[in-house]
């Protein structure tokens, strides 16, 4: 029989309603296990509790826990690890332990968009779904993923798209590599870009997410800078453009050698390069000497940047290793 590491740590689907119609955290990973059907016949389902807590009050201290406690459980001889999590920072938990950790055994991320006190919550339905592609030996071929809805996203890809529906996370360009139909596992595809750098010195990192917007000038990316940012990541427009008026921040951030990297607000897609020559264009941008973030969301460069940061990487390291897949 299989054996699979449930680890808890909060979120919606951990959460019951009180008295006064609100939910809070209250379910633990044994609840959250004595929830499940006949799987649990199937597939031997050990409990392991780390936090109870929102995901928007997870931490870059807690990641670090978390992902220690994951390389701790693989090597206690289970076939996979599942970890319910809130779903409002699932994805960048997900791709700080795709991008840190290099384990023989799956790992999958997995949460619910209704609490245990809704109409037909989805909690039992992802747990279980989880539980098998968790115990699934072709599942550790693919990188971290996340399970939802009974699709099998990876790491890199997946991002919460509705506020509210069951069926959240997608990925909104190649979509789903698997799915869980029947209790069976079926995968479709394998990723292409599967990436594992380690960790290092964490905690006292600084990288910030700075918007452009129609209107938008430099004071944020100054803020940063007066704070001692050690990484900022720009928020552009469209393909990879900047309001003029940032222009000026911008260019002193990458004079004190603060690494900037580039991704864009909007969804799909990978930055130009050579197409517009405009102040602020991707072209003007490149020649400053910003880095490109391919087709990472903002919440994601991020993560990525913050670990090789963390390892030590020097400028030209971190552009490569955002850059090489496209830009190179």
């Amino acid at each position: 029989m299989k054996k699979v590491a449930l680890i808890s740590t909060g979120g919606t689907i951990a959460m019951k309603a009180d008295e006064s119609g609100l939910a809070f955290p209250t379910a633990g990973a044994k609840d959250l296990i004595n929830s499940l059907p006949d799987i649990r016949h199937e597939i031997l389902v050990d409990d392991i509790e780390f936090k109870n807590i929102p995901s928007a009050h997870m931490t870059i201290g807690n990641l670090v826990e978390l992902r220690d406690l994951v390389v701790e459980v693989s090597n206690k001889g289970y076939d996979g690890i599942v970890i319910t999590h809130g779903t409002d920072t699932m994805e960048e938990t997900a791709y700080f332990l795709d991008l840190t950790t290099n384990l023989n055994i799956p790992i999958v991320l997995t949460g619910s968009q209704r609490n245990l006190s809704a109409i037909s919550p989805d909690v039992v339905l992802n747990i279980a779904d989880s539980v098998r592609v968790a115990a699934d030996s072709i599942a550790a071929e693919m990188g971290v993923l996340i399970v939802f809805s009974s699709e099998i996203i990876t790491a890199r890809e997946a991002t919460k798209t509705h506020k509210s529906r069951v069926d959240t996370f997608k990925s909104q360009e190649f979509g789903p590599i698997g799915t869980i139909d029947n209790n069976r596992v079926l995968w479709f595809r394998k990723p292409m870009i599967i990436e594992h750098y380690g960790l290092g010195k964490f905690e006292s990192l600084i990288v910030d997410i700075i918007p452009s917007y129609l209107g938008s000038d430099s004071r944020i990316i100054r803020n940063s800078i007066r704070d001692k940012a050690n990484g900022i990541i720009l928020q552009g427009l469209g393909a990879g453009h900047i309001p003029e008026a940032m222009l000026d921040g911008i260019e002193e951030a990458v004079n004190l050698s603060i690494p900037v990297v580039l991704t864009s607000r909007v969804a799909k897609g990978r930055l130009l390069t050579n197409t517009y020559g405009f102040k602020g264009s991707e072209r003007y941008l490149r020649n400053l000497g910003i880095i490109f973030g391919e087709d990472l969301s903002s919440q994601k460069a991020r993560i990525k940047l913050l670990v090789l940061l963390s390892m030590g990487f020097s400028y030209e390291e971190i552009k490569y290793e955002f850059e090489k897949n496209y830009y190179i």
